[in-house]
């Protein structure tokens, strides 16, 4: 009895590393995976190990955005916008989701578009348009650079082509 509780053990196992490879081997699995390690629940924390497998090591984050009537931007490096997916917004609950993306794939290199929403803690709901640019080496994907940005109006300024799977 124990010799086969080993093996089915040992089969979840595989299947679990199975299943967490396939994610590198997919674009829109890949992209997909970001949103569901940001998403937590109030008082859950952020796999930040997981987060940062993702990513290529010199990954870049933009955020674009107005400020006074001016367009400006923010960008970080993987280790500082790992630091803020450890701050008290995220540990009070946030949700995202995909709303639709656009997949474009050259010779190992690739552009998604992606609309999305998202809602905190305190029930503010938003949408945006993120960019993210990979590439194909060792064997899986990688997400090279993020870039994205908030909608100035409930969502109804972006796009509708970017609102489509």
């Amino acid at each position: 009895m124990k010799n086969l509780l080993s093996i089915v053990m040992l089969c979840f196992a595989m299947q679990a590393n199975t299943q967490s490879k396939e994610v590198y081997q997919s674009i829109k699995k890949i992209t997909n995976k970001t949103q569901q390690l940001v998403s937590v629940k109030k008082g859950e924390k952020i796999d930040t190990a997981a987060f940062r497998k993702l990513f290529l090591p010199t990954a870049h984050f933009t955020v674009v955005g107005k400020e006074d009537g001016k367009q400006i931007y923010e960008t970080m490096n993987l280790k500082d916008f790992v630091e803020t997916l450890t701050d008290e917004y995220y540990s009070k609950g946030y949700f995202e989701t995909s709303k639709g993306k656009i997949i474009e794939e050259y010779n190992g290199i690739a552009h998604v578009i992606q609309s999305f929403y998202g809602e905190d803690s305190d029930g503010v709901k938003d949408y945006g348009v993120g960019s993210y640019q990979l590439i194909y080496s060792n064997d899986r994907w990688w997400i090279a650079n993020m870039i994205w940005t908030m909608s100035n109006n409930d969502g109804k300024d972006i796009p509708k082509k970017y609102f489509k799977n």
